[in-house]
């Protein structure tokens, strides 16, 4: 039936849904393709898509998109990666990480400084699932040896620790991994690939949640997986099947925050620079954790690791403890209390309600998260007016 002559709840069905001709131009930014299913003219498309490996098309959400695939195409031309696969956050892509390399009854060893979410989901998901977690101190390469052993299916890093900022020897690690045959993934989300790219050290997997600098501006969330081809689609596979997808519009929105972003992490490390600098002799605060100062333990370490800065992520200690802290967020004007990272704008967390919450007072006082802590995240504005808003909010602690 010509589409002219169908009835008009026909022809409103189907408004807007013909294929244009084939353009002289093309969109210099990848469009935003929201459609959540894709309709094919024959059958044997379908079966072709299925079975065939350099097939080109697209069948359900799930399975991924146009904007999904320019995502993944272009994170990994950052990361210098075979493939990646993006998810609907950074704990699913490690949720599907841990699931493609280990069942029930087999081990991974990992990092005990992890974020508190990778915390929990190693100390009380996988457990429940017969998944053996052996926690190590990443920083300490002997005692991650000794973790491993024939049946280690994964080693779980951070390049920089989440809140502490401690700093891991990468290429040591991914060479241990490596002789071990024993697959390392490397959290690098509070680096990005503008800073460090693990592969390129010998990590199988890097990865990052898309709400922090990959983003960089609060608007996208997600999380996004690069490595290894034969590990990237074993994620993929989890992924689709536990139906931990990507919103494409999220894809899109980080989409735009990629082409700028080695220019926003040079401005992050520039304002953490001068903020840590301010900090470490302000009376009000007994410990400022941030790699680029002289008396850091990984300060050696970020020389050779990070050339060109270890980004915009510090923590501070107040002496004041609790009491003091909250007084301290009470103040701020400019710098806005929020429980996440790597905005254009600067930000403070208070890791024991936020990044932390809900772990044990033991674990808490391991991993060096105390009351008096707060997270600070550098944005890309004029430090000293940074410096200035800390200053007032720091004298009413």
């Amino acid at each position: 039936m010509a589409e002219g002559s169908a009835a008009f709840a026909t022809r409103a069905a189907h408004a807007g849904r013909t294929a244009p001709a084939r353009p002289l131009s093309r969109p210099l930014m990848p469009p935003l393709v929201q459609s959540s299913v894709y309709a094919f003219e024959h059958l044997e498309d379908l079966d072709t898509l299925h079975d065939d490996p350099a097939a080109t098309g697209y069948s359900y959400y799930r399975y991924g998109s146009p904007t999904h695939a320019a995502l993944e195409a272009g994170v990994a031309a950052l990361e210098g990666a075979e493939a990646a696969v993006s998810a609907a956050s950074g704990m699913a892509i490690i949720t599907a990480a841990v699931l493609a390399l280990a069942g029930s009854g087999e081990q991974i060893v990992a990092d005990r400084h992890a974020y508190g979410g990778t915390y929990t989901l190693l100390t009380e998901e996988l457990p429940r699932l017969g998944i053996r977690v052996t926690l190590v101190d990443a920083t300490d390469l002997d005692a991650v040896e000794r973790a491993l052993t024939p049946g280690t299916k994964g080693l779980l890093i951070e390049a920089l620790s989440n809140p502490t900022l401690r700093v891991v020897d990468v290429p040591a690690l991914c060479a241990l991994g490596r002789e071990r045959e024993v697959p390392v993934l490397v959290d690098a989300t509070f680096v990005s690939p503008a800073l460090l790219r693990p592969l390129e050290h010998g990590a199988t997997l890097s990865w990052h949640s898309l709400a922090k600098y990959l983003g960089g501006h609060s608007v996208a969330t997600g999380g996004i997986a690069s490595g290894e081809r034969w590990l990237v689609e074993k994620l993929r596979e989890k992924i689709i099947h536990l139906g931990g997808c990507l919103g494409a519009l999220d894809a899109w929105l980080t989409l735009l925050g990629l082409p700028t972003l080695p220019l926003r992490m040079e401005a992050h490390t520039r304002t953490a620079r001068a903020v840590a600098t301010y900090l470490v002799s302000h009376p009000a605060v007994a410990t400022v954790y941030h790699p680029d100062l002289p008396g850091h333990p990984g300060h050696e370490l970020v020389g050779r690791l990070y050339p060109h800065g270890c980004g915009g992520m510090l923590a501070l200690d107040l002496r004041g403890g609790e009491g003091a802290a909250r007084r301290f967020l009470d103040s701020l004007r400019l710098i806005a209390f929020a429980p996440s990272l790597a905005d254009v704008t600067s930000t403070v967390s208070y890791p024991v309600a936020t990044s932390h919450y809900g772990l044990p007072d033991d674990v808490l006082a391991a991993l060096g998260v105390g009351p008096g802590m707060i997270r600070f995240s550098a944005g890309i504005e004029d430090p000293a007016d940074v410096i200035a808003d800390l200053e007032q909010a720091l004298a009413r602690c």
